[in-house]
């Protein structure tokens, strides 16, 4: 994943568009993500009671966070970007997240733990390597 490409920039196939999120209690797992990653929630148009509520990324993501159709477990989300892995431990465990997996380093690529949320969701919380610099000879 580029983390510097411009947000205007035109998705390319196979790009997310839209995440949904299961919970077995959707008030804390919501609390949790505006706490640790700053989404914006509101309550979801659809006018079901269990409809859950709708949000947005800082970036403009959008996603749904709902309870988990009965009998399903709470659904996991590959990855969340974030900018300090570090930071955001501290921060996802104040809000009473339960680290699952420390922090693993993918040589190349970037780093990541594994939490679980409030609620039951689990996310893996990525942060990109540093593009290299160009070398000076």
């Amino acid at each position: 994943m580029d983390d510097a490409a411009p947000r205007s920039a035109r998705p390319r196939d196979g790009s997310p568009t839209f995440l949904e999120i299961s919970s077995d209690d959707p008030v804390s797992t919501r609390r949790f993500c505006e706490n640790v990653f700053g989404w914006n929630f509101q309550p979801s148009r659809d006018p079901a009671p269990e409809s859950g509520f709708e949000f947005e990324t800082p970036e403009g993501g959008q996603g749904r966070l709902h309870p988990p159709p009965q009998p399903a477990e709470p659904e996991r989300i590959s990855r969340i970007r974030v900018v300090d892995l570090g930071s955001t431990l501290e921060r996802a465990t104040r809000a009473g997240g339960s680290l699952l997996l420390p922090r693993v380093d993918a040589p190349g690529m970037g780093s990541f733990f594994v939490v679980r949320v409030p609620g039951g969701p689990i996310l893996t919380c990525w942060e990109a390597e540093a593009p290299n610099r160009a070398r000076r000879r």
